[in-house]
This record gives structure tokens, C-alpha cells and sequence, in this order.
């Protein structure tokens, strides 16, 4: 018996060696851990928090307002108040902050291509007395534009970059009318054989993804003509004029609209703004969505202006009449539209109608074209005086608050202005030229008319957030 219990006693002295090791060694790393968050909090409160993280998106910087810069320090922070964030160059924005983000919001787009520096000052984490400065600079995105070229190579959409020289192809087709951006894909308008068909052209890499095969869209009839194409901005959906012309005449003519989100089918948008198979199509002279949002403004054939939900959730909600709508504000709750008494300013979100400001300098001209809005108090308006010969002397007016002044840009004498249109965040404006034999769009700087770009096309996709319909005279 005592030899058999001799080895369970060494045993156990063997083992208290290696358990008092273990207990020795886990209480010193405790004491290690233990000093090294003592020290971190003495130099945390010495120092102040520190930047560990930046986010934000340099292409909707540009293109959409409420856009947001993310900064995120090493700890949490205290209330950062509004007048301790300074951004250079000046941009109008609000500051929220929570835990150990601080979140800077711009009132709206800013500019192209252009460093922002963003510095939260004295910052101090909760209980410390140490601050510090959080500072970091961000680059905005660039921009392109899109354009339409005919020659003898055939019909193609050219993407002209501000930020490179030369033009590339984006897509090549016959008959090419219209196009509108979707968000990885072009909606392609053709004329083939006397009728209207229309693509969704799938992207990669900024051009035609040939290894994803181009959608054809079902047409509402078998023989059609659509018109006045325009996309949502989130690519959900797409609409245009449709006239169903398989009987010999124009039938069943008024707005359709096409869920990519659903069947991809055209749908009827009816009276009522809802649409559905069957439904007798809204007949429209002008419309286009509101920028940043699934619903369209329409002016009907008899000058009723409606705010429609295109994705059909809403009911339609009737805001007046209007005789001509000129363009949305870059915010997109606000449009310009002109009435029998004037020019107004339009809010969406609750109808209420404000004159626009209008120099004298920006009317006194026989030809008064459609208006450019840039922001709630700027924009460009195209102008100008009947020659002898009949042909028109067109210049483009800039408006600020109450003052006019030419915006100086050159229009050949040979040639007419078919568009003045706004960069998405009002910074450039495409500028549209027709001559007897050439077309020509000149991207210039909204405030000093200085040359960016030029592109041998038309009918660019800038336009494509300006209501479609005839230009005013």
C-alpha cells in the first residue's frame, strides 16, 4: 500500500511547480496590462484623443447635397460644437457628433477635383483635460460628360473627363436619339425602322460591359415612338413620352414608366399617378424627376402641374399650373417654373411660390430662353436679339441675387444655342452649339465663362435633369 502511494505524492509536487508558474505568470501579465492602461489614460489625458479614421465618398461630394465627412477618433469625445469645425475652402455644412465619431454634413455639392481641409478643434475625450486638434484634408471626386456624336463611323455616346484630355467611346449603336444614366448602366433611346426601341446598356470600367449582354426593352406596342426619356437618380427606375403608332395614328400617347426593380415592363402612368396595364397614359408637354428622389414633375397637355410617385407609393399631388417649367434648384425641392404672371420658385414640399428675382439686365432682350438654375438666388439664362438676316444673337446672362452680368462665353455667328445646362452641382455648365455643319458642346466655368472642355456631340446628359418639352421664346 505504501508503495502505491508513493508516486501519487510526487505527483502532485510535481505539479505544484508548474500551477504556481502559471499563477505567477498570469498575474504578471494582469500587472502589465494593468500599467499599460494606466500609462494610456496618463498620456491619453496629456495628449488629447488623436484621429483614427476618415470616411467619406468623393463622387457623391459632388453630385448630392447632405453628403457627409466621417471623423473618427481613438476614444470617445465630448459635444463638438459648430463654430469648433473649420473647413478650407469655405463650404456651408452642419456638425453632429456622438460616442467618438464626429460627422460633418455639406449643405450641398461641392466642388470638382479640389482638396477640403476639415480641422475639429480642441476636441477633449469626457473627464480629461488634454485636447487636441482633428485635422484632415479630402479630395472631392472629378466629373465627365456624355454626349451624342454622328458622323460616318456611326452613331456612339462620347465620355469627355475635365480631369484628362480626349474623348472615350461608351457605346455604339444605330440610330442614337436619347440617353440616360442609370447607376451602373445607360437607358439608350434608337430610332429602328420608323419606330423607337431602348436599351439598358450595362457598364464597367465607365463604358459597355461586353461581357453582360445589352437588356431590350418590351415597347408598350409593336410599332411606337417614344420621346423624353429621363432617369431616376438611384437607377430604379425610367420614363419617357410613348405614342402607339401600330394602328397608322398616334394612340394611347402619355407618360410610361419602367420599375427596374420590378418586370422591366412599361406601365401606363394614369391620370391618377398610379401606374398599371391598361391605364389610359398621362398626357404630358413637359416632365422629369426631381433630382435625388423616385418622383417626377409633370406639366400635362392642359398646363396642370403634378408632383407623380413613380414608383407608385404616393398619391399624386397636384401643385397649380405652370405654362413652362424651366429646371429644379441643385437641393431638388425647389423648381423653376413660369406661370401667366411670371417666373417663380416652386417648393415641392409644400407648393409655396416665391417671384424669382429677375434683372433688368436678364429680360431686356426679345428672346428670353429657358433659365439655368445654379442655386436658390443664381442662375444662367439664355438671351438674345433677332439679327436682320432673322437668325438669332444669343449670349448667356448670369444672375446673382439682383445683379446681371454676360457670362463671357463666344457663340459663333453661324451658329444657335440648342442648351445651356448645369454641371450636377452647378460648378460648370454644358453649353450645346449648332451650326449648319457642326455640333458642339463647350463645358465652361458657371461664374467666369473660362473653357474646361469641348466634345464634337449633342444632346448631352446634363440636360437630362432639365424637364423635357420645347424651348421657351
Amino acid at each position: 500500500m505504501t508503495t502505491d502511494a508513493a508516486p501519487d505524492r510526487r505527483a502532485t509536487r510535481d505539479r505544484r511547480p508548474v500551477a504556481h508558474r502559471f499563477h505567477r505568470r498570469f498575474t504578471a501579465v494582469v500587472l502589465v496590462l494593468v500599467v499599460v492602461a494606466a500609462l494610456a489614460a496618463v498620456v491619453g489625458s496629456q495628449q488629447g484623443p488623436r484621429l483614427r479614421s476618415v470616411a467619406y465618398d468623393a463622387t457623391d461630394l459632388v453630385t448630392r447635397p447632405a453628403q457627409r465627412v466621417i471623423l473618427t477618433a481613438n476614444q470617445a469625445v465630448q459635444r463638438v460644437a459648430p463654430e469648433d469645425v473649420q473647413v478650407r475652402p469655405a463650404a456651408p455644412h452642419t456638425v453632429t457628433s456622438s460616442g467618438n465619431t464626429v460627422a460633418i454634413e455639406f449643405t450641398g455639392p461641392l466642388a470638382y477635383d479640389r482638396d477640403y481641409t476639415v480641422t475639429v478643434r480642441d476636441v477633449r475625450a469626457p473627464g480629461q483635460p488634454a485636447t487636441a486638434d482633428l485635422s484632415t484634408t479630402i479630395r472631392t471626386g472629378s466629373t465627365d460628360v456624355l454626349a451624342i456624336v454622328h458622323d460616318e463611323g456611326g452613331d456612339r455616346i462620347e465620355r469627355r473627363s475635365l480631369d484628362a484630355g480626349g474623348t472615350r467611346t461608351v457605346y455604339r449603336g444605330k440610330g442614337i436619339v436619347e440617353f440616360a444614366r442609370l447607376a451602373r448602366s445607360l437607358v439608350v433611346l434608337s430610332d429602328v425602322d420608323g419606330g423607337s426601341a431602348i436599351d439598358v446598356v450595362p457598364l464597367a470600367g465607365g463604358v459597355q460591359d461586353d461581357a453582360t449582354p445589352v437588356e431590350h426593352i418590351q415597347m408598350p406596342s409593336a410599332r411606337g415612338t417614344a420621346k423624353a426619356l429621363h432617369a431616376a437618380d438611384d437607377g430604379s427606375s425610367f420614363g419617357f413620352v410613348y405614342a402607339d403608332t401600330s394602328s397608322g395614328r398616334s394612340e394611347d400617347v402619355g407618360l410610361y414608366v419602367v420599375d427596374l426593380t420590378g418586370t422591366h415592363l412599361p406601365e401606363p402612368v394614369g391620370p391618377d399617378g398610379e401606374a398599371q396595364a391598361g391605364a389610359t397614359p398621362l398626357s404630358v408637354s413637359q416632365w422629369a424627376y426631381v433630382p435625388r428622389t423616385e418622383s417626377a414633375l409633370v406639366r400635362t397637355g392642359t398646363d396642370d402641374l403634378l408632383l407623380v410617385d413613380m414608383g407608385g407609393r404616393n398619391d399624386v399631388v397636384r401643385l397649380g399650373s405652370a405654362t413652362y417649367l424651366h429646371g429644379f434648384v441643385g437641393s431638388g425641392t425647389t423648381a423653376v417654373v413660369e406661370t401667366g404672371t411670371g417666373i417663380v420658385r416652386l417648393d415641392l414640399t409644400d407648393g409655396r411660390r416665391t417671384a424669382l428675382t429677375a434683372p433688368a439686365a436678364s429680360t431686356a432682350a426679345p428672346y428670353l430662353g429657358r433659365i439655368a438654375p445654379l442655386t436658390d438666388d443664381t442662375y444662367l439664362r439664355l438671351v438674345g436679339d433677332v439679327r436682320t438676316d432673322g437668325t438669332l444673337a444669343a449670349r448667356i446672362v448670369r444672375v446673382d441675387g439682383d445683379r446681371a452680368s454676360r457670362l463671357p462665353v463666344t457663340v459663333p455667328e453661324d451658329a444657335s444655342v440648342t442648351a445651356v445646362c448645369p454641371s450636377p452641382n452647378g460648378q460648370f455648365v454644358a453649353v450645346a452649339e449648332r451650326s449648319a455643319d457642326s455640333v458642339l458642346v463647350s463645358v465652361v466655368d458657371a461664374r467666369s465663362g473660362a473653357l474646361e472642355a469641348s466634345l464634337a456631340g449633342e444632346a448631352i446628359d446634363w440636360c437630362g435633369a432639365l424637364p423635357s418639352g420645347d424651348e421657351v421664346g
